[in-house]
């Protein structure tokens, strides 16, 4: 199997992505959620699911590759963007079918409800804008659509661009990357 397979394949998956968010319906954000916890995976390289492999991928890739998210600061003056990413959008949406952190999240790992907000364009909003009310205990990221799976392309570039590297970070990427997807074959048709 070779990289630009695989390469190939997740650019269609964004592809997909582009058609969910212009919908206008949630299940963007859904398959958004899950499609960042396979390339976790996939650039990791492995399959436990403590959450560790998510937020590092967020924190050296998304946010490396988008660097609004990093800077992302709530009203409150946390900058745990990653954290509330993981409880909200894999933990939440992913695993749970819902916006809220489940009980263990709000407990001992920091999730929060109502720490973002999901949008597509036409509400007026912007990507990454912060929402803040204190009455209604609303201190949230708001995540477009649209714009959320434009950022989403660009990590996919970024992290292909990596794994082409002649370093020992691309030839362990690259590795990585094969081994997974045979192993654990994506959705749809990877043929490889």
């Amino acid at each position: 199997m070779n990289l630009k397979q695989i390469e190939v394949y997740f650019q269609n998956r964004v592809g997909e992505l582009r058609t969910l968010a212009e919908r206008g319906d949630p299940w963007v954000f859904l398959c958004a959620s899950s499609f960042i916890e396979y390339l976790a995976k996939i650039t990791s390289g492995n399959a436990t699911s403590s959450g560790t492999e998510y937020k590092n991928f967020l924190t050296n890739s998304l946010f490396r590759a988008c660097p609004a998210y990093a800077s992302f600061r709530y009203a409150s003056g946390r900058q745990d963007l990653a954290d509330q990413m993981y409880h909200v959008l894999r933990c939440g949406i992913v695993h749970s079918f819902s916006l809220f952190p489940d009980p263990s999240a709000k407990g001992k790992h920091g999730g929060r409800p109502r720490s973002i907000v999901i949008a597509h364009r036409q509400l007026g909003l912007a990507h990454l804008q912060l929402l803040f009310d204190k009455k209604q205990k609303l201190d949230a990221a708001v995540f477009i659509a649209q714009d959320f799976v434009e950022d989403i392309s660009t990590v996919v570039t970024f992290v292909f661009s990596t794994a082409r590297t002649r370093t020992p970070t691309g030839q362990q990427l690259r590795n990585n990357m094969r081994s997974w997807t045979k192993q654990y074959p994506p959705i749809g048709s990877l043929l490889i």
